[in-house]
């Protein structure tokens, strides 16, 4: 019987055991490798059944032969995994940290190592793996280089030595070594792959066939208590800092240098519509099709079966049996905050967030039980505070919510935006509100930043964002500050005309599943639900409930009413006064003059909404070509330097005479490449929004307008001169100014097509004192007719058809010149043709402080204001 005992205990203890594994990184400790140092520390790993030894750079020289060669189970690679792979290395990629690669090479600002080309002859320190890495190779043989061409030095894994003038170029993070250095008084300058168009993934988390083979499970356990880590890292930055300056920090770093490094990470790790961690095997392929370029690969295998998959959603027994003790959730909702959430007209809760609900049900086969008692989310939140409904289905993360709730990972994201008047200019920041009502949702974020970090600002509390906006509308706030994607489906659902997005808040809504504090076992099970949706989960949910139906035009019913009203009455009065014929005559007469005027008024009234819609849709448009061009620039820019590789290779293995015809064209092709590659930089730049004023020189920003216009402008045969002193700066805000140069440039394009003038010349001067810098545009179009002179700056003012042109080119021309530069832009004509003056007034002209008026358009005396011209959009 004691023996019986005795082999039951050993047995017990041996499965009960921890399975020893070893983790292999690539680098030195840092924040890098957060994710997986909070895993061990919080348990996650021991929780799994795993003892994990995490061993840095200095304990390997290589992660994948540590990996291959079995004195790791998993290890933390670069993009050039994908080289062993394609080489035959039976590897398996799990997750992908960061989506974009902080990797750069580091040069001494003061050494005048601008480029990847200044690096011929130099001294670079490069890791074992970014010898033979994607980015580094990628970028290197773009620029004409090789190995050869380079004075290879081991890495010394210490920043210093560039400090120490030891080393030319050091690979480093982007996250690390620059601030390190800053702080020793070292200024530095990134040679960055990204902006030659190679942005690859970084930090793979990786593993062998073997291993998932053979330790499916192991291999679940590892990865769902690793991505856990990561989740629980980048939500809590600052207390993972602490941890990793405590117990990982063999270079010493201070608390604020890992407080920043994993800010600037956090920004790496997460892409819009990407789960945290998932690997496109499309992407892997490009990466691949590169290095075949290079030579270093002769095919590319396809990356399906490198990468690792979840058979289920793996869950711990504790977590199983948690689940099966509550098999129903009691859920507080938002009635009115839609696309998130809401209730619809027969009762029923919808939305974003209703969606992510019935994913969770369907794979924790658990059910939700949604309560539609409290009508208000902040008496839903109190419930959840109380213990007397269990978790809310959206709630934004707050410092202080996370006191009392505990949070999933933010299944979405929403800038905070400034919504006032559609009169209102610009609003450059939260502070410029001091002193005025602003309308905010109770017991939202909102509320809570407000109160806490802009106590000038007065606070006018709303029990729904709907009804915030019409607190705006109505004139009981001056602005109101909520979600950019709930403020536009309300704008857009309920037809509010006179309010538009006029700032933009440093904030965002970081919108999470909240539970009941006692319950951060459901908030763990809903992050590894949320980390295994897949990117097409992700569209359907977002894309069905983002659309939307086009917006309501003018309500002709209340018009019609009214004209029946006026019928009725002039009917009746008619009838009361039959007998009194001239008198009858006589009030007939007045109540069709007031019905005329009336029919007056109320066109005016649904022009102006047009007119404001059209302002809207065209601020909205703008925003979306700027999105739509940064996704372009992403997907172009590496085709565009596969050809450009592949025309650099052709060059290489064909020596050809330098005046053959072949010669020639590989010549061209390179030029056109390289054409292309600089033309998606201009458009990103253009419209890019910018955050502060900065010193710009009037003669190189002419040079980026020029780059934009110049095929255009040689189609049309159309010449520019310039009078400018090479020299001459101000401070302005760069692609503001540019978009009004170009407007008045087309302006001035389409003057000179329709006058049909044999001179086609466009003249820009530039003259500077230490007042005023002054900029002057004049061309050879004939000059703007007097009769529209007045005319030209008004908002909608245009001479073309409306398919060609909103009439808000010249407005937002002068509006940015006199309300964001405190400028003025004036228009007269010259001998030939017109000439716009934009003065700029150096003393107020940089001043960010500088206060706003309320009004859309400047206050302006109209002196200089003798002509127009049909604008450009």
């Amino acid at each position: 019987m004691k023996r019986a005992v005795l082999i039951l205990a050993i047995l017990s203890s041996w499965v009960w055991a921890s399975e020893k594994i070893t983790l292999q990184l690539s680098w030195l400790h840092q924040f890098q490798f957060a994710g997986y140092y909070v895993a061990k520390e919080k348990g996650y790993y021991a929780d799994a059944g795993l003892d994990v030894t995490i061993q840095d750079a200095k304990s390997a020289h290589h992660s994948i032969q540590a990996v291959t060669q079995g004195k790791a189970q998993y290890g933390v690679g670069r993009s050039s995994l994908v080289v062993n792979y394609a080489s035959g290395a039976p590897i398996v990629m799990m997750a992908a940290i960061y989506q974009s690669s902080p990797m750069v090479l580091l040069t001494r600002k003061d050494a005048n190592i601008r480029s990847a080309k200044d690096l011929k002859h130099k001294r670079v320190m490069l890791t074992p793996d970014t010898i033979e890495g994607a980015e580094m190779q990628a970028m290197l043989r773009s620029a004409g280089l090789h190995d050869a061409d380079l004075k290879l030095q081991r890495h010394s894994y210490d920043p210093r030595s560039l400090a120490r003038n030891e080393t030319d170029a050091m690979v480093a993070y982007l996250s690390n070594e620059p601030f390190i250095l800053q702080k020793m008084g070292i200024e530095t300058h990134p040679i960055d792959p990204k902006e030659y168009g190679f942005d690859y993934y970084s930090d793979i988390l990786f593993t062998t066939q073997q291993e998932i083979a053979e330790h499916p499970q192991r291999a679940d356990a590892f990865y769902d208590a690793s991505i856990r880590g990561w989740l629980w890292a980048f939500d809590h930055i600052e207390e993972t800092a602490a941890l990793i300056h405590r117990y990982y920090n063999p270079q010493g770093k201070s608390l604020e240098a890992l407080i920043y490094e994993g800010r600037v990470l956090r920004d790496l790790a997460f892409r819009p519509n990407v789960s945290f961690g998932s690997i496109d095997p499309m992407r892997l392929e490009m990466i691949a099709q590169g290095y075949r370029l290079m030579g270093v690969v002769k095919s590319t295998p396809p990356f399906g079966p490198a990468l690792y998959k979840q058979s289920s959603l793996h869950l711990t027994a504790d977590e199983r049996a948690w689940l099966k003790a509550h098999p129903v959730i009691r859920v507080g909702i938002d009635h009115d905050w839609p696309p998130i959430e809401s209730v619809d007209q027969n009762g029923r809760h919808f939305g974003i967030s209703a969606s992510y609900l019935s994913l969770l049900e369907k794979r924790l086969g658990v059910r939700f039980e949604v309560d539609y008692s409290r009508r208000y989310w902040s008496d839903s939140l109190q419930a959840v505070y109380n213990k007397e409904l269990d978790m809310l289905s959206s709630a934004a993360i707050t410092d202080t919510r996370r006191e009392r709730l505990a949070f999933s990972r933010p299944y979405m994201k929403q800038t905070m935006v400034i919504v006032a008047n559609s009169k209102v200019g610009f609003v450059n920041d939260l502070g410029d509100l001091d002193g005025k009502k602003v309308a905010v949702v109770r017991s939202y974020a909102t509320e809570e930043i407000l109160r806490k970090h802009y106590p000038k600002i007065i606070p006018v509390v709303a029990d729904s964002a709907l009804e915030a906006l019409n607190k705006v509308a109505s004139g009981e706030a001056y602005a109101c500050i909520e979600g950019l994607g709930v403020v536009s489906y309300l704008i857009e659902r309920h037809g509010i005309r006179h309010l538009k997005v006029v700032g933009e808040t440093p904030y965002q809504y970081e919108i999470s599943f909240a539970f009941r504090k006692d319950w951060e076992m459901l908030a763990s099970i809903s992050d590894k639900v949320l980390s295994s949706i897949t990117p097409a989960e992700y569209e359907e949910i977002h894309g069905r409930w983002l659309a939307m139906d086009p917006a309501p035009q003018v309500n002709y019913r209340v018009v019609w009413w009214i004209v029946g009203f006026m019928a009725v009455l002039f009917v009746l009065i008619a009838y009361k006064n039959r007998r009194l014929d001239v008198l009858v005559r006589k009030r007939t007469d007045e109540l069709e003059m007031f019905n005329q005027r009336l029919q007056e008024e109320i066109e005016k009234a649904v022009q102006k909404n047009r007119k404001q819609e059209k302002l809207l849709m065209q601020q909205a448009k703008m925003a979306e070509i700027g999105s739509m061009l940064e996704s372009i620039a992403h997907q172009w820019r590496q085709p565009l330097n596969i050809l450009g590789l592949s025309m650099t290779r052709l060059s290489l293995n064909c020596p050809l005479d330098p005046k053959s015809d072949t010669r020639k064209v590989i010549d061209i092709a390179e030029a056109q490449i390289q054409y292309m590659s600089q033309t998606i930089d201009d458009f990103r730049n253009f419209f890019k929004q910018d955050r502060s004023r900065i010193p710009v020189n009037i003669n190189a920003l002419v040079n980026d307008v020029e780059a934009l216009l110049g095929p255009l402008l040689i189609r049309k045969k159309i010449t520019v001169e310039r009078e400018i002193d090479p020299s001459t700066e101000v401070l302005v805000y760069p692609n503001e100014l540019k978009q009004v140069l170009i407007n008045i440039i087309n302006n001035a394009r389409e003057a000179i097509e329709l006058h049909r003038s044999k001179e086609r010349k466009i003249i820009i001067r530039c003259v500077s004192d230490e007042r005023y810098c002054t900029i002057a545009i004049e061309d050879t179009g004939g000059g703007i007719p007097p009769a529209i002179a007045d005319k030209i700056f008004d908002p909608y003012f245009t001479t073309k058809f409306e398919s060609q042109g909103t009439g808000i080119g010249l407005y937002m021309a002068k509006t940015i010149i006199e309300k964001h530069f405190l400028g003025k832009l004036s228009v007269y004509n010259a001998q030939k043709g017109a000439c716009f003056e934009i003065r700029l007034n150096r003393s107020s002209a940089g001043d960010d402080s500088a206060p706003q008026t309320d009004g859309g358009r400047p206050d302006s005396d109209g002196s200089s204001q003798n002509r127009e011209r049909p604008e450009s959009t």
